[in-house]
């Protein structure tokens, strides 16, 4: 008789909440491909978020743990934590964001299981006293998982991460997801957009990072040419309204469109002619990916995180202070013209990695620790 198959491990991915961003979509693109041995859970401390609710809706299992209702750490909550993941029967804990880094490294510890920290961002201009709590995190935890060689670099150089701690592990794309459209004119009718003219995109936040303001601008130069070409702006924040503002401003109410929180995130960008991001810093944008995952020419702005994906030659870089340069490469944007041609031919060298491979190397590290 064959020996009853083991349970499989369960695993807490521990957020303080589920908003739409980077590290919620990643850690649920990764959860389907992780090895069956592993049964990952989202943990969130405060609130669920709107892609946790979309979660717990299609059936994952979201947890509501609400031991971090405010901005104060309360070491109380910390040791209900503990016992919670306990009770649970979790047998690790992996954290996404500052103030779960601080209740995931101390609960699993306190709860004597292993725990792993992501840190999805660059770690230059920290305040003291975020160093100071960060590097007790990193010394708490048992791995680290670094977005990109960059971060694992600053792990070692600005707080002694040993290089055997830190494993990188890319921002990842699920293709059957992210792919080309079959019908892009067909999507922008489903969506309410006009099938006519060149239609850009931005996918991200309504916040400085993002420089929505230099698109802008870029299409106020281009007003007088009379180009049919319009810009959505796909993503929310605090700018809105100065952000609407400024188009009403400068007249351009009819070309660009604020579709605020839009989800599937993938059908928006399939409906697109060119994905257009403007930021003034980036980590390593996880949009960006998407774009390329469903094959659509890029405009970027030329700093580091962009260009880590693009290459430093990319045709379609630009200066994010420049609005002029920008309306120069927005004016050669015709749908099917030579300059997207050489866009996309620039493109096919840039890697995406898939979530099937970053699921594999999350799916490594979680067995290493569990040996």
């Amino acid at each position: 008789m064959n020996p009853p198959a083991a349970s499989p491990s369960k695993m807490a991915f521990v957020f303080v909440s589920m908003p739409v961003g980077g590290a919620e979509d990643f850690a649920l693109s990764i959860a389907r491909y992780l090895d069956a041995e592993f049964q990952p859970h989202f943990v969130c401390l405060r609130e669920l978020g709107q892609l946790g609710e979309e979660a717990r809706a299609a059936g994952w299992p979201v947890h509501l743990a609400p031991f971090f209702p405010s901005k104060m750490v309360n070491p109380l909550n910390i040791r209900r934590f503990a016992a919670w993941l306990r009770q649970g029967e979790f047998q690790l804990v992996h954290s996404q964001n500052h103030h779960a880094h601080i209740f995931a490294t101390k609960a699993a510890r306190l709860a004597g299981i292993p725990s792993v920290v992501h840190q999805q961002k660059t770690l230059t201009g920290l305040p003291w006293r975020r160093r100071r709590i960060f590097r007790g995190c990193l010394e708490r935890s048992d791995r680290v998982v670094a977005l990109s060689q960059q971060i694992a670099s600053d792990l070692s150089s600005q707080f002694g991460v040993a290089a055997e701690k830190v494993v990188v592990v890319s921002n990842a794309i699920d293709e059957t997801v992210f792919r080309p459209a079959q019908d892009r004119l067909r999507l922008r009718r489903e969506l309410g957009l006009s099938p006519e003219g060149v239609l850009v995109g931005c996918v991200a936040r309504l916040h400085h990072d993002k420089n929505h303001a230099v698109i802008i601008e870029a299409l106020a130069r281009l007003a007088e040419s009379k180009i049919p070409l319009r810009a959505v702006f796909i993503g929310d924040g605090a700018l809105r309204g100065s952000l609407e503002s400024m188009v009403r401003d400068r007249g351009l109410e009819d070309q660009v469109i604020f579709a605020g929180r839009c989800r599937p995130v993938a059908r928006w960008l399939q409906c697109l002619d060119a994905f257009l991001l403007a930021s003034t810093w980036e980590g390593q944008p996880l949009a960006l990916l998407q774009a390329l995952s469903c094959r659509l020419p890029v405009l970027a702005s030329r700093i580091e995180g962009n260009t880590a994906v693009l290459g430093a030659k990319h045709p379609g870089l630009f200066d994010p202070r420049d609005s002029g340069a920008l309306a120069t490469l927005l004016r050669r944007m015709e749908p099917d013209g030579e300059f997207r041609q050489s866009l996309l031919k620039a493109q096919e060298a840039c890697p995406v990695p898939s979530s099937r491979q970053a699921a594999g190397e999350i799916s490594a590290l979680y067995s290493s620790l569990l040996r």
